[in-house]
């Protein structure tokens, strides 16, 4: 089930984009102890989680256009030593 799976680091500086929803996520945990154990916050959390797919997905596109890029340059330069 997708509500058992553990989010990554909630580091401030790891997921500038997901700053403000992790701040209230934590604040929720923060209002009663209990309250990350009763479903409070879990609306907090699904709107984490959103965020960092949202923040992956990104990544993860910028990752294949710059390996797109590396993969187009080296084989022009294979091409080149063919010459």
């Amino acid at each position: 089930c997708d509500s058992f799976i553990m989010h990554p680091n909630l580091a401030y500086h790891m997921h500038p984009m997901c700053m403000s929803v992790i701040q209230a996520l934590e604040a929720c945990h923060e209002q009663s102890g209990m309250a990350r154990f009763t479903g409070a916050c879990n609306d907090a959390r699904k709107a984490v989680d959103d965020c960092l797919f949202k923040e992956y997905v990104k990544r993860r596109k910028a990752n294949a256009a710059e390996a797109k890029k590396r993969k187009e340059a080296a084989q022009a330069n294979l091409a080149d030593l063919d010459k």
